[in-house]
């Protein structure tokens, strides 16, 4: 009972309004990566999220460098750019090895896939942003145009906005991926891209989840038809990444995702995985969902709020999964969940560092609903221990 009382009482304490500065938010990312850094290179990280999920090599990877990219590009420590570089680069080599390309179909349009080329294409363009002059950025930058030659013909080619994630299945969060990816073209060669873009944008706003009008969740691969409407994960994911692409349009999606996503469960903020009204079950996209809360959704909403600008919510969001995820911390990393379940750590880090150099609200937000309720289950479970009946002898 003591012990229960001290972990709502710690939960508590850690949803308490604390400021927290760029320097501050950098430092505890960065303790974030070396424990992943270590995981990777020691514990064989990638591969034990491979049998997890078909994507878990790739994606761990990519999100352990998009992460390092950002500090890279937000940082003006030399030293610390430096390190960031080196650590991206080694991500984006462990994807590009050949034995990764063994888990995807080469015979589709593009080679390997969407989400391969997609991801792969955007951490590379994200690492060319961080420095305009290190030793390969040569042959970097000729597999970045390779790269976005590639996606641009596969998609003049096809006649749906949505390629092929994999054989017969078309996912749009990895194409807004790629197109972003494209959409960074301007910054690290010339304009060639743009008009493109904007076509496809706003051809994908023809193709809207009628009852949310956001970009649904899943197609058809051929036609483009809605299988699956819009859903709390993917959205969270696409919305960060559209506001790279056309920041406007990212906040027309980020305004109705408000209206069907956001929620709250015991006074706190939360993300659903399904609009509101529909409920349905859990997936490798969702994660768990717990009374319609969508965890992988909720991660990543931090950042898809940092994203667009509403900072107070991106800090909201992030209390509650710091309160929750029960970090351990050492002078040398943190890790949540105890380091059981690394892939939320990867995604709580590449969230946290997009807020990190946005000045922090002025809000303060007291979860008085949840304290109160705090209290009153620490109360009712003493009392009803004070009270419980003694076995007779």
């Amino acid at each position: 009972m003591v012990l229960f009382t001290i972990l709502v009482l710690w939960i508590n304490l850690k949803l308490l309004p604390v400021k927290s500065d760029f320097q501050q938010t950098m430092k505890v990312v960065l303790l974030q990566q070396n424990f992943l850094k270590y995981e990777l290179r020691h514990n064989k990280l990638a591969y034990r999220m491979q049998h997890l999920y078909p994507e878990g090599f790739v994606f761990i990877h990519v999100l352990y460098g998009l992460t390092w990219c950002e500090v890279g590009i937000k940082s003006n420590d030399q030293k610390l750019r430096s390190q960031a570089l080196t650590e991206a680069l080694y991500a984006y080599e462990q994807i590009t090895a050949p034995e990764v390309f063994w888990n995807f179909d080469e015979n589709i349009s593009p080679s390997y896939g969407i989400f391969l080329l997609g991801w792969k294409n955007y951490l590379l363009s994200k690492i060319l942003l961080i420095n305009d002059s290190f030793n390969n950025r040569a042959e970097l930058i000729n597999q970045y145009e390779s790269n976005c030659k590639e996606i641009f013909s596969a998609f003049e080619k096809s006649k749906s906005p949505f390629l092929l994630s994999y054989e017969g299945a078309a996912w749009p969060a990895d194409n807004v991926v790629a197109i972003a990816s494209l959409a960074h073209y301007h910054k690290i060669l010339d304009s060639k891209y743009n008009s493109f873009v904007v076509a496809w944008v706003k051809e994908i706003k023809s193709k809207l989840d009628e009852k949310t009008q956001m970009i649904p969740h899943q197609v058809h691969y051929t036609t483009g038809e809605i299988l699956s409407g819009a859903r709390g994960s993917s959205s969270s994911l696409m919305i960060r990444l559209l506001a790279e692409i056309d920041p406007l349009f990212a906040k027309s999606q980020y305004q109705q995702f408000q209206k069907y996503f956001a929620t709250t469960l015991f006074g706190l903020p939360f993300i659903s995985e399904f609009p509101k009204g529909q409920s349905g079950e859990s997936d490798i996209d969702s994660g768990p969902v717990i009374l319609g809360v969508g965890f992988a959704a909720t991660i990543v909403s931090v950042g898809t709020h940092a994203a667009v600008g509403n900072i107070h919510s991106a800090e909201d969001q992030y209390k509650t999964i710091n309160a929750f995820g029960f970090p351990l911390t050492t002078s040398n990393n943190k890790r949540y969940l105890f380091g059981q379940l690394p892939i939320a750590d990867a995604f709580i880090a590449w969230s946290r560092i997009t807020a990190s150099n946005i000045a922090p609200s002025n809000k303060t937000s007291f979860y008085y609903k949840f304290h109160f309720l705090s209290l009153i289950v620490i109360f009712l479970t003493w009392l009803a221990l004070r009270y419980q009946k003694k076995p007779s002898a």
